[in-house]
This record gives structure tokens, C-alpha cells and sequence, in this order.
């Protein structure tokens, strides 16, 4: 049976539109939360807010203008339908568009800490010089790696003024990445006992508890490092012997 927009009134509208937008909405968010933002980004890099937006523009302004305009009646009607798909999938687009200029693409190791690096904030001339394996951006969550500061001291100094002016810091420099097998050892070295963190309260106890259940391992062998990022800090647990990752616990790790 063909449908027509006669056949429908705005509550039936209204709903199709919701319906369609909340497919959409629901690819956006397994695209998001899969791809750009693995846990634990999501939260650590404040994908929620952005996504929070994205997701109420698509879901529900859309619906509620074509609830307010949509008369059957109305000769432009076809005319009206179109500019609002027009615009919506332009705010997704643009919504989209900046979720994916924000997302993480470097844990980076610089010494004492792990410090998220985002796509906005790497230096493209520091990425045009740096080995061809760090020159291109992860888009599929970010890569775990290493950054040295300069030996020369000009150039240590001057990456401080230009840090301290705004401008990129150690972390959002990918000609000073190395691969993060380098400094396993620095990181075994860096991290700290497990104890310590649970010992914070009973929520991070309870967190901690459950991640060492969960490894199978014992937590005298696991140890965390502090993990700086723009939205929310978190501990990346290592292994204390060989530096290996061995996942994340959402707790302040200060």
C-alpha cells in the first residue's frame, strides 16, 4: 500500500520522524562509543556532552518542528518536510563532524603520567616531522605511545614558552612519539600499588576489587599510572613487572 502525507496527521508524522531519527541517532552513538571514543574516552575526553547535544538536536528538534509545522493541507508541505531534513542532517553532519575532530587518538606516556592527546590539538608541523608511523591520526580510538622531550635545551626551552603560550605542549607533538615497547620499563618503574588507589574510599575500592577479580591476576602484580584528559582523569593499570597495559579502572588516580 502507497502512503501518502494526506494519510497522516502530526501525532503519526511526528512519530515516523522520531522513529527514523532515533535509528539514525542510535547509528551515531554505536559509531561514537565503538569507533571514536572506547571506553574509557568517552567519559575521560567528555564525549557524553558532545553526543548529549548531537543526539537532541537529531531526536528531538527535529520531531517537534515537523510535529508544529505538518498540516496535510498545506500546498508547500513537501516543500517544508525537505528544508527541515535539509537542516537536521546538517547539524548531524556538523555535530558529527566535531565529535570526530575532538576524538582521542594518543595516550601518550611522557614520564611520570599518560596524557591524552586529541585530533584538534596535535601540532600538524610536529606531525609533518615525525616518523611515518606517527604522522597519520588513529580514527579508530587512540594508540598508546611514548613522548621524549628534546635533549637539545633551546629546544626543550622553547617547547616551555610555546606550552606556556597556548601552543602545543609535549603530548600533542608526534615528532617526539616513540613506540610504547620503548619505555615498558619506565612505566613498570612509574606505576604504583593498586593498594594505594583502592585505598581512596569505598568506591574506588570497590572499582579496583572488581578489576583485579575480573584480570584473574593478583593485585600485588598490577600497579596504575595517572592518566591526564580533558574532561575526566582516570588510572591506566599496568603490569608492575613489564609496563604491558592491562586496562583501566574510571577513578581519579591523584
Amino acid at each position: 500500500m502507497t502512503l501518502s502525507l494526506q494519510s497522516f496527521d502530526r501525532w503519526k508524522a511526528a512519530g515516523l520522524h522520531l522513529v527514523l531519527s532515533a535509528l539514525v541517532a542510535l547509528t551515531v552513538v554505536m559509531l561514537v562509543l565503538a569507533v571514536w571514543y572506547p571506553q574509557p574516552y568517552f567519559q575521560a575526553m567528555g564525549g557524553e556532552k558532545l553526543l548529549r547535544l548531537l543526539i537532541g538536536v537529531d531526536v528531538v528538534l527535529g520531531p517537534l518542528i515537523t510535529f508544529i509545522i505538518f498540516d496535510p493541507r498545506k500546498p508547500s508541505l513537501k516543500w517544508d518536510l525537505a528544508v527541515i531534513a535539509t537542516l537536521q542532517v546538517a547539524a548531524l553532519a556538523y555535530g558529527g563532524y566535531v565529535m570526530f575532530q575532538a576524538r582521542p587518538v594518543y595516550n601518550v606516556f611522557t614520564g611520570d603520567r599518560f596524557e591524552i592527546a586529541a585530533a584538534n590539538t596535535v601540532d600538524d608541523e610536529a606531525r609533518a616531522k615525525a616518523a611515518p608511523e606517527f604522522q597519520s591520526l588513529p580514527i579508530s580510538g587512540p594508540r598508546v605511545v611514548a613522548a621524549r622531550a628534546p635533549v637539545d635545551p633551546r629546544e626543550r626551552a622553547e617547547m616551555t614558552f610555546a606550552s606556556a603560550s597556548g601552543g602545543p605542549d609535549l603530548v600533542d607533538r608526534p615528532n617526539l612519539y616513540v613506540p610504547y615497547a620503548q619505555v615498558t620499563a619506565e612505566v613498570a618503574r612509574a606505576s604504583r600499588p593498586l593498594e594505594r588507589l583502592a585505598s581512596r574510599g569505598t568506591d574506588e575500592a570497590a572499582v579496583v576489587r572488581a578489576f583485579v577479580q575480573s584480570s584473574g591476576r593478583s593485585e600485588a602484580s598490577l600497579g596504575y599510572v595517572p592518566a591526564r584528559a580533558r574532561n575526566r582523569d582516570f588510572a591506566v593499570v599496568v603490569d608492575r613487572q613489564t609496563g604491558a597495559i592491562a586496562g583501566y579502572i574510571p577513578a581519579n588516580p591523584w
